[in-house]
């Protein structure tokens, strides 16, 4: 029985919606003479062109032409610029994007700091917009009409004056060319495996331009599909989801097509103006590496269910049904029959993440889950050592796609499989799509699917196999050296952040995103030349980097993911020493339920990394949920199903907190490096800690000297705010105590996939005077108070110990409202909120709270 439960929320109160203050960045463009100068030359070659016979038009692919996108690169940002786009008719908008522009005589930001005003700022780059756009011969004439009414300085017309504005802020126009198709991370994936292409061909994604017609888009398949015949491919499956303007083809390609791809050459593909880009297959594979003593299991906990309705959905490679940790515990559902493909010996990823879920550490020894859950596979292990993996004829986004919509909602007449799950694990990292600044597409379906089906999921960050060069590692005196060693690797971690990023999905934003925190409860005295990286805590090594989509938090949390050891790989040739993950053996690890070779189905072993922390997270979260839901005394115990998501989320980072030391360690590196913004430092600490790691125990009940207090709302974008009035604890007021406030706000925000600031519901936290009110202040070492904003996840601790006067009948007050972003917002956002206030061990902050809410209203 828990002795000191969580507290509801009182009701807010509905106010108004605080001002927004803050100027951008001043920008400062060339005025119309200069750009006539620039620009005139495209448009004077685009009018010449147009005077030609159309068809003639299209042989130059390097040109602008009907039904080739264009790409307008504009200086700033322009609002509703592509709403301006659609005024002009034969011109359709797909999708804008957040690029950066060299400052110059031209462009540039305009210095406002003493003694620098008016001058040019050198080290900012200009924030640019690119809006791709598809045009028809019309189109192209219409622009060329406006842009000479500009050049006249003339008006250009009714409904047409943001296009004065693009022509002023007009960077540069240009076709999307086969440098767009094939990015950069393509080419260096298709150059790794121009040796060991396996057979005649190479299988790749091709993703098309998402038209608003159906008979468009599929005139604009057939055109791609004769493109690959020509190029000597074939394709293999189609996927089509407008919601997320997901349109993809599945292709094989010969070896040479291959080579022709990588030099850009005008093969049919390459030029094929209906393909936006060229990417590696995105597949997901798990070696099977036994690296790892198998051990009997010590006991089974008796299996006793008490609801046979799944909460948690597990998406991963198909299990050991039979083994004596999860038998019984399972919904299995195998549309795809990837059962009857995988060997059961080779079924590791899948077992080890249900036992995780279901179990926990098996060296802890904590009570089993007692409602099963659903078991999605979307791998199979197909034996003789190879990796489990995705099916190969398969998109996945798709096999995501139509998973949740079968569990959800059903599929081809069937009813939904498991309709009540709302927590949906996903450690599925896509090796060869690591994060370069744009959203991938699973990211975009998960974000999508999280509003439409309220469904919290759970990402692992993903794990990083490549070594890590240390280049303060000099010699043994440094390696052995544990404070200095653990100073060399938090160093090479951060000066490594941009290499070693999350691999998608975990850029999405409406996603619990999970990295591998240095923790595990392996106990054991065998030898070991492995090296540990920290005295303190910190991020497993091989843990997947952010921050995430528009600089977002992520990870958002880190779990535990096994104390993960290190040995040396090599010098290079500069001399600089590399690093990776010792294998597991004995010394570290999580313990879990696994395969045996022998058929044996009560084997367990240790296992670690991304996957293990997000499992343990999807633990938690059932575990919170319990205790939101199934006792009496539960805050939240009738609130409508459409919360739960929320509420957990919020619940899950509520008690994450940096560790003071590795943060510290990691604030004086950055000095070190010259980074004197201290907002900028504070985001390079975010893209290694997050959130930081939180205490979930803490969460689940309060304490004598802290109470949390949990509810949950629905909010629209309109000039309201909800005003909450927490009461605070009587005993606080007038004396120098330490006390915090930690307040975590979460939600799943509306995407528009077509803009560039996507996200389209931004909620936000305004305090009232807290120093003023409570003694608190905002604590210094943690994700910046503009970075909490970024999101869909808002969370943000005070601490003080000043002696203040209750005012307000002694309440804490703050606001939480909604503005609109990315488009308009025409519904409402739910939202969960958990605040908690703590004091001294002999302060009864809780009592005199729970005596105070006389009322315990439900939200």
């Amino acid at each position: 029985m828990v002795e000191f439960p969580l507290l509801p929320l009182p009701t807010p109160e509905v106010s108004r919606r605080p001002r927004s203050y803050g100027r951008p960045p001043q920008t400062v463009f060339p005025g119309r003479k200069r750009q006539v100068q620039r620009i005139g030359p495209i448009f004077q070659r685009l009018q010449k062109v147009l005077n030609r016979d159309p068809l003639d038009i299209r042989l130059d692919p390097a040109g602008i032409a009907p039904e080739r996108a264009l790409v307008f690169e504009i200086a700033g940002s322009i609002d509703s610029f592509h709403k301006a786009i659609s005024r002009v008719d034969g011109l359709e908008f797909f999708h804008e994007e957040e690029g950066s522009y060299s400052p110059d005589e031209d462009f540039h930001i305009l210095d406002t700091r003493v003694g620098h005003k008016g001058e040019i700022r050198d080290d900012k780059l200009v924030v640019s917009r690119l809006y791709m756009a598809m045009p028809d011969i019309r189109a192209l004439k219409e622009l060329v009409s406006l842009w000479n009414l500009y050049e006249k300085g003339q008006p250009l017309g009714q409904g047409f004056s943001l296009w004065q504005k693009a022509f002023e802020q007009l960077i540069y126009l240009r076709p999307w060319g086969p440098q767009d198709r094939i990015p950069d991370e393509s080419i260096t994936y298709l150059n790794s495996q121009l040796d060991s292409i396996i057979g005649p061909s190479l299988r790749l994604e091709v993703e098309l331009w998402s038209y608003q017609s159906t008979n468009r888009q599929q005139s604009a398949f057939e055109r791609v599909k004769k493109a690959v015949k020509l190029s000597g491919g074939h394709i293999i499956r189609r996927a089509s989801i407008p919601e997320i303007a997901y349109e993809a083809a599945l292709i094989d390609i010969p070896g040479s097509g291959v080579r022709s791809l990588v030099r850009r050459e005008d093969i049919a593909l390459v030029i094929c103006d209906d393909v936006m880009l060229i990417r590696p297959q995105s597949d997901v594979s798990f070696p099977i590496e036994i690296n790892t003593p198998v051990t009997d299991i010590q006991s089974v906990e008796p299996l006793l269910l008490e609801d046979d309705k799944p909460i948690v959905g597990l998406f991963d490679s198909v299990p050991v049904q039979g083994h004596q940790l999860l038998e019984g515990r399972i919904e299995l559902d195998d549309p795809d029959d990837l059962n009857e493909l995988s060997e059961v010996s080779g079924r590791y990823h899948g077992t080890e993440m249900a036992s995780l879920i279901l179990h926990g550490d098996l060296n802890i020894g904590e009570s089993s889950l007692r409602r099963p859950i659903y078991l999605r596979p979307v791998l199979y292990a197909p034996g003789s050592g190879a990796c489990e993996q995705t099916l190969p004829d398969h998109l996945l986004v798709d096999t995501i796609y139509r998973a949740v919509l079968r569990m959800k909602v059903g599929s081809e007449g069937d009813e939904a499989t498991a309709p009540d799950v709302f927590i949906v694990n996903l450690s599925l990292g896509i090796k060869n799509r690591p994060f370069t600044g744009l959203i991938s597409p699973l990211g975009r379906l998960l974000d999508y699917l999280a509003t439409r089906f309220n469904i919290l999921f759970i990402v692992s960050a993903g794990n990083i196999g490549d070594p890590l060069p240390v280049p303060a590692l000099r010699g043994n005196e440094d390696i052995d050296s544990s404070e200095f060693r653990q100073l060399a690797i938090l160093e090479a971690l951060d000066e490594q952040k941009s290499q070693r990023t999350l691999l998608s999905p975990a850029e999405a934003i409406n996603v619990i995103t999970v990295g591998a925190w240095y923790a595990d409860s392996v106990e054991t005295d065998w030898p070991s030349r492995d090296y540990e990286p920290y005295l303190e805590k910190g991020p497993n090594i091989s843990s997947g980097q952010g921050l995430g989509y528009r600089m977002v938090i992520k990870p958002d949390i880190f779990m535990p993911g096994g104390r993960e050891r290190f040995r040396t790989v090599r010098r290079d040739q500069q001399g600089i020493l590399h690093i990776e993950p010792a294998p597991l053996g004995r010394i570290y690890g999580v313990k879990v339920a696994i395969p045996d070779p022998n058929g044996l189905l009560d084997k367990d072993g240790l296992t670690s990394g991304t996957s293990v922390a997000a499992a343990l997270t999807t633990r938690s979260a059932h575990r919170l949920f319990d205790v939101l839901i199934n006792n009496d005394k539960a805050p939240l115990t009738n609130i409508d199903p459409m919360f739960y998501a929320v509420v957990i989320k919020a619940l899950l980072a509520h008690r994450a907190r940096w560790n003071e030391e590795t943060s510290r360690l990691l604030n004086d590196i950055n000095k070190s490096k010259g980074v004197s913004y201290y907002g900028e430092r504070l985001d390079n600490i975010t893209r290694l800690l997050g959130y930081g790691h939180p205490a979930i125990e803490e969460v689940m009940e309060c304490a004598t000297n802290r109470a949390t207090l949990v509810g949950c709302s629905k909010i629209t974008a309109d000039d309201i705010s909800h005003q909450f009035r927490v009461p605070l604890p009587s005993s606080l007021e007038r004396i120098q105590e330490p006390r915090s406030v930690t307040l975590t706000l979460a939600w799943f925000s509306p995407v528009n996939v077509r803009s560039q600031m996507y996200r389209k519901a931004k909620l936000e936290i305004k305090p009232g005077d807290f120093k003023k009110r409570v003694g608190v202040e905002r604590l210094s070492l943690q994700p910046s108070n503009i970075s909490v904003l970024r999101g869909s996840l808002f969370h943000t601790h005070y601490t003080g110990k000043k002696a203040v006067d209750f005012i307000d009948d002694g309440n804490l007050t703050f606001q939480v409202f909604c503005r609109a972003q990315g488009g308009p917002l025409d519904q409402s956002i739910k939202y969960g909120l958990v605040v908690t206030i703590e004091a001294g061990e002999h302060i009864p902050v809780y009592q005199e709270i729970r005596n105070r809410l006389v009322v315990q209203p439900r939200i």
